[in-house]
């Protein structure tokens, strides 16, 4: 994260202020609160209307309001109470103030009655001394902030939190070993990239070229397609360099920064000097102008010889990453220039895509089924069919994923551990993690949708091994070269690809390296690279697999349908592979085989074949004529084109061929607890501690696990619901038990608080509620998968069903209009074949069979289906209590006189009053915790939002969380 000097000034002075004016009074209001409890607890037990008073003038005194304390009549004869006033806020909200005045207001109303009114008993006495007193205990969020402040600019090992096991503050020295193990495990990553990248791949350039020739040329239909292709290319290259001069002004430079800025290689004082740039027009012209100069040279650019920082960063995967820290003005040279690439590759490929070269994903139906369709019913095929569906849906989220549609909605995201939020709102194509999570809906779809129509489903999952590090430049440039990149540009490439590197752990001199290999992490310009050779196998397996999609996201690619399609798709994969210089990761690689064919007789079969297999005893007839004997269709042709072994995994699921659906796999599960635990002990703060955990546990395991959709069921949000409850309770398994025995996230930082700042009974709300309300805005997991739960009422087999349901009943009805001879008139039986030649039209109707053999093109019901196994259920929302309603919400801030209703609808971290505009998950947690937070603090604030330095936690928030190992 950003530390605190690369926070602006301004924004630091007046954190600096706030702070220091909170701390002068606080210690004036822990003097006055001591005097004033040492005078209640001096009264005799006996005297509660004598405590009651005092406490009451006490915290009148204290929230600059003494007349509440007395009768009206009494106030010129205290004149000398209203000095030595604190103006300090007991309450943060108008709400929560108008609350506690009326009450304390109240009470010297019923204690002057209790005089003479015998009816206002002990206990309710002892009911308001045990409120007021409730007033004198203060906890500041700001106390926390401070802390986080003084700890950004300490080393690692400095003071830091108590660990997960050691509630008492007394914080165990385990974390030397876990920093070993750390260190081992990033040594050994170094050496494999090292290896790689500054060693040239054995490549054959030439054998590169023959392969795209003969896989681009091979039909006039894909020779036209690549003809334009190129025309494009080398139109954009020139015009490009042409356009050079004056082409940065400072609108450019804020969109192109702002799309920096969505990068993770910036360090954080850059990233701060970046924000300049957004803020200061005068600045931002300077810059601009220094980019027109060097945009215009770039031809004569080079890098420096002192080579270009580098470093290994933590992933909470556990893998290392190396990131560059190029200068400032090359590295928004270098985005603008890759932005401009990605945009006008990806609107050429697309080009690709839509031309006759690409072949149709759609099976081909005979023309004379296709009339007897439209004769018996009167409809003809339909765009409203699956196979439509699946194209455009292809087409519009996962080809070319990774290269954005335009300047303005910057770098796509792909890789980032912490599966955060996109904060690109500038473009309507779903984030990184959408996409990945929306892949998975539409796997398990697949296999429902195979299983029913034809009773099997096979998929194929890989990635390249170190694919980034690895990338050999022979075939990216002769890629390039072929899609018609101009040699200056090519030049350009190269340069920027031999980049001359040193790592800053190496010390004050390490060596510098010259790049052979590979491409850097996060740059857009890899983006492109990396898309362009890609595209290469995506067009291989359409070619190659019938028309079918190669469903990919950057090197992570997925395939399914039947099984000899599949083979025939990891053979031009595997193909594409060899001919690159890549490799296939077997880690991740493997093939998983889903349908009723697979009975206990085909098992036995498959298990029977792969012993043999590895037995050169066995010969290949023997096993050729036992496959023909089996009257089971048992997908076993391994002998001939193997698909890959190994699990289909993403994430923490891995997917079950038995049940159809993805399981968690909690081995992996229990890992990351333990990761965790050292995570959280490594933080030095308790916001630093909560953003870690909001991190983890609330995104990085809830992500992994994937986001509910029909096509998983109710059965996958309980079975995320179950792990994350035991991952809690197992992270705080070793605290001590409390009374109620929940040992929770809540339940740990109730202690660490108490111990650190002696504060005690916190209401649930201060935990969960955003920090603009004065808490420490834990974010809860669990609510939004309850939430989605009770959407889901229908079982996914069930949907699929129902169409067939339907479709019966569309042919039945179709089949009663024939027999009484009620066709009426269509435009499509019109057309068909036998009314144009004259021949007769069929005796008697078609079959059931027949009606449905086809759904994947002609039924809408199918594709209605389709698409609701893809939803994601929507979060329910609460209902609004009478409390909520009564007048404890936030009143909303205005904006020249006006309720700011669009920017609140953007907020995704606001409690107010406009119970319409909340987000679901905030209705929820106000329900929850609502009543505990107007029961300690009057109203829905603990803070004084005044006095609340929002500014520097909103910039430090923004940081991203930097692992410990």
């Amino acid at each position: 994260m950003s530390s605190t000097s690369a926070l602006p000034l301004t924004l630091k002075s007046i954190s600096s202020t706030k702070l220091e004016e909170l701390s002068k009074q606080r210690a004036l209001f822990n003097q006055r609160k001591s005097e004033i409890l040492e005078a209640a607890n001096s009264v005799p037990e006996s005297d509660l209307r004598r405590k009651v008073q005092i406490l009451l003038e006490g915290v009148t005194r204290l929230a600059s309001r003494p007349e509440d304390a007395f009768d009206r009549e009494d106030e010129l004869d205290r004149q000398d109470g209203k000095k030595n006033i604190i103006p300090f806020p007991l309450a943060a909200s108008t709400h929560s103030s108008d609350w506690k005045r009326s009450r304390d207001v109240n009470i010297r109303r019923f204690l002057f009655q209790s005089h003479y009114d015998k009816s206002i008993s002990d206990e309710v006495l002892r009911g308001w001394i045990k409120s007021m007193e409730s007033d004198l205990e203060f906890l500041s969020v700001n106390d926390m902030v401070t802390e986080w402040l003084s700890n950004f600019d300490t080393k690692p090992n400095d003071v830091k939190l108590p660990t997960v096991d050691d509630e008492k503050g007394d914080a165990k020295s385990d974390e030397s070993a876990f920093e070993e193990v750390g260190r081992a495990a990033m040594h050994e990553q170094r050496a494999v990239w090292e290896q790689l990248v500054f060693s040239p791949a054995d490549v054959d350039s030439q054998s590169v070229e023959t392969y795209l020739e003969r896989l681009f040329t091979g039909t006039k239909l894909s020779q036209q397609a690549l003809r334009r292709l190129r025309e494009r290319i080398i139109t954009f290259g020139s015009q490009f360099r042409s356009e050079a001069k004056d082409s940065f002004n400072i609108e450019l430079l804020k969109t192109v920064s702002r799309s920096l800025l969505g990068s993770d290689f910036l360090s954080p004082e850059k990233v701060m000097i970046l924000k300049e740039f957004l803020r200061n027009d005068e600045v931002a012209q300077e810059v601009a102008d220094v980019l027109n100069l060097r945009f215009a040279a770039l031809d004569r650019w080079n890098w420096s010889p002192e080579g270009v920082p580098v470093e290994m960063r933590r992933q909470l995967n556990g893998k290392y990453r190396v990131f560059m820290d190029e200068d400032l003005i090359d590295a928004i040279l270098f985005h603008y220039i890759g932005l401009k690439w990605s945009v006008e590759f990806r609107e050429a490929f697309l080009q690709f895509f839509d031309s006759r070269a690409w072949k149709s994903n759609a099976k081909t139906i005979p023309k004379a089924k296709i009339d007897r369709r439209q004769y018996f019913t009167g409809q003809s095929t339909t765009n409203a069919s699956v196979d439509n569906l699946r194209r455009n849906m292809y087409r519009g989220s996962y080809f070319m994923s990774q290269l954005p549609g335009s300047l303005d909605e910057g770098k796509r995201g792909y890789d980032d551990d912490d599966f955060g939020d996109d904060e690109n709102t500038n473009t309507m194509r779903a984030s990184a993690i959408e996409t990945k999570h929306s892949l998975l809906h539409l796997l398990i779809t697949e296999s429902i949708i195979h299983n029913r129509l034809r009773g099997q489903f096979t998929v194929i999952r890989s990635d390249f091994k170190w694919f980034g590090p690895s990338l050999p430049h022979g075939t990216l440039l002769a890629v390039l070269k072929f899609f018609g990149v101009p040699q200056d540009w090519l030049d350009f490439f190269k340069k920027f690809l031999e980049c001359p590197l040193k790592f800053v752990q190496d010390g004050p001199q390490p060596a510098v390296r010259i790049r052979k290999r590979g491409i850097p992490i996060s740059h857009t310009l890899s983006d492109v690279f990396g898309e362009a050779i890609l595209f290469c196998m995506d067009y291989a397996v359409n070619q190659h697999a019938d028309g079918a999609f190669l469903y990919r996201l950057h090197d992570d690619f997925w395939f399914w349908g039947e099984e000899k399609t599949c083979r025939k798709a990891w053979r031009a994969m595997t193909d594409f592979t060899a001919v690159a210089g890549l490799e296939f990761n077997e880690e991740k690689t493997g093939t998983a085989r889903i349908g009723r064919m697979i009975n206990s007789q085909g098992q036995k079969q498959r298990q029977r074949h792969d012993e043999e297999a590895e037995d050169s005893s066995s010969s290949e007839e023997d096993l050729k004529e036992e496959d023909s004997e089996s009257d089971t269709e048992t997908f076993l042709d391994d002998a001939f084109d193997p698909l890959p072994r190994g699990d289909v995994r993403w994430g923490f699921l891995r997917l079950d061929p038995e049940r159809g659906r993805f399981l968690i796999d909690q081995e992996q599960v229990d890992a990351h607890i333990e990761e965790l635990r050292h995570q959280l002990s490594a933080c030095k703060s308790i916001f630093a501690w909560v953003q870690a955990w909001n991190s983890y546990f609330s995104r990085f395991f809830s992500n992994n696990f994937a986001k509910p959709s029909f096509a998983f069921g109710r059965e996958h949000i309980d079975m995320a619901i179950n792990t994350l409850s035991r991952i809690e309770r197992e992270v705080f398994a070793h605290t001590t038990s409390t009374a109620s025995g929940n040992n929770g996230v809540v339940d740990h930082l109730r202690r660490v608080i108490r111990n650190r700042f002696g504060v005690d009974d916190l209401p649930d709300g201060f935990f969960y509620f955003p920090i603009e309300l004065g808490g420490l805005e834990l974010h809860n997991p669990f609510i939004s998968l309850l939430a989605m739960r009770e959407g889901i009422t229908q079982m996914p087999q069930r949907i699929i069903e129902d169409v067939y349901l339907g479709e019966e009943l569309d042919y039945e009805i179709a089949k009663k209009k024939w027999q009484v001879g009620n066709l009426g008139t269509s435009t499509y039986r019109n057309s068909i074949s036998w009314k144009r030649d004259g021949s007769d039209p069929p005796e008697s109707f078609y079959s059931f069979e027949e009606h449905t053999a086809h759904l994947e093109t002609t039924s809408h019901r199918l594709r209605a289906a389709y698409e609701e196994l893809l939803r994601v259920p929507e979060e329910i929302e609460v209902g609004q209590s009478i409390d909520i309603r009564s007048g404890h919400m936030l009143p909303v801030e205005k904006k020249r006189g006006r309720f700011n209703r669009a920017e609140l609808r953007k907020s995704k971290d606001r409690i107010t009053s406009i119970w319409d505009d909340m987000l679901p998950y905030w209705k929820w947690v106000a329900e929850v915790y609502s009543a505990g937070m107007v029961q300690k603090y009057g109203g829905l604030s603990a803070v004084d939002r005044a006095l609340m330095p929002l500014g520097v936690v909103k910039v430090l928030r923004q940081g991203k969380v930097r692992w410990q190992g």
